[in-house]
């Protein structure tokens, strides 16, 4: 009885010493060094059963006072291409993202956006550095920054970049929602991966949340459809050779067998307009061209998919004074 109690000991402790071992060593070195952080203040771990996040008390806010680096972890065994969070203001961002901590160390691959005055470098908190737009980052895309704050200078893709981003990351942010939001990942994170980013800091690791990333099976996927034509995922819009003077329509993002979205963004006159997704994950886009002056209108809208690819569709539209009666909803 001795024995089997004393092996039955060893098992206890043994299990009680293989607990700890799950949880993420410290420190996380997913991060590179930012402002005084050496490495993430927090770590977002994906696995096929869930998400955790972990912190690091040993590192503060990367510019002693408010904002955070964050890491993500992909040990599952699909590949990630966004992913969801909430906290407290979390997304409310300001001019001192991690490429413009104020002062230590700035991440590799920061560089001020071209165009830039000269002598400009990275480190002072500002918009002036950031990385470069992502792959997968939509063109004339511009990131969501404070009201009041002087505007980022465009990339020559006409991406506004805000500095917070990761080399591989770009944010999806609703100005009336700074709580939450999605952070984009291309090319999306394959399993076994890891990359970073920075936002404004959660209160601690519980009040960090995350919802179900977004991603694929490796090897999965094809090729995508085009965006027009009788196999297009962009269908029913008016005809561009039709004058559209006070024309309103609505577009739908219409599905598409294989293919589920992350976030669908349009342009009118490169002008974002609001995009609204309903619980069965349908996007609508109110298309309003009413009062507008002769001229040529461009609607573009831009599909970004859970593996990361974009699909876009561009159509020029030709205003004039005569009214042309709706004829219904067009669908994407």
């Amino acid at each position: 009885m001795r024995r089997f109690a004393l092996a039955g000991a060893l098992l206890v402790s043994g299990f009680a010493l293989l607990v700890p071992a799950l949880a993420p060593a410290q420190p996380f070195t997913q991060c590179p060094a930012v402002g005084v952080d050496t490495s993430c203040q927090y770590l977002i771990t994906v696995t096929n059963a869930g998400t955790a996040v972990a912190q690091d008390a040993a590192q503060g806010p990367y510019e002693t006072s408010d904002d955070s680096l964050l890491g993500v972890q992909n040990n599952s065994s699909r590949a990630i291409s966004a992913l969801p969070l909430s906290a407290a203001g979390l997304f409310s961002f300001e001019e001192d993202g991690e490429c413009d901590p104020g002062s230590g160390a700035v991440p590799p691959g920061c560089v001020p956006v071209p165009g830039s005055p000269a002598g400009t470098t990275c480190g002072s908190q500002s918009f002036a550095c950031s990385f470069p737009p992502p792959a997968g980052e939509p063109p004339n895309f511009t990131e969501y920054f404070e009201a009041g704050l002087t505007p980022p200078l465009p990339w020559p893709n006409g991406d506004r970049q805000n500095g917070y981003e990761g080399p591989t990351s770009w944010f999806t942010v609703s100005p009336t929602e700074l709580n939450s939001g999605t952070v984009n990942f291309s090319p999306p994170i394959a399993p076994g991966g890891s990359t970073y980013f920075s936002l404004e800091a959660p209160p601690g690791a519980s009040s960090l949340k995350v919802g179900a990333p977004s991603g694929t099976t490796p090897g999965s996927g094809g090729a995508l459809p085009p965006a027009f034509g009788p196999n297009g995922v962009i269908r029913g819009l008016p005809s561009p050779k039709v004058c559209l003077s006070k024309r309103h329509f609505k577009i739908h993002i219409r599905r598409h067998t294989g293919i589920s979205y992350v976030e669908a963004i349009v342009f009118i006159n490169k002008k974002k307009t609001n995009v609204a997704r309903s619980r069965n994950g349908q996007f609508t886009s109110p298309i309003d061209l009413r009062g507008l002056p002769k001229g040529t209108v461009v609607v573009k809208i831009t599909v970004i998919t859970t593996t990361g690819a974009i699909i876009v569709g561009t159509r020029r539209y030709h205003t004039c004074h005569r009214k042309i009666t709706p004829k219904g909803h067009g669908r994407l």
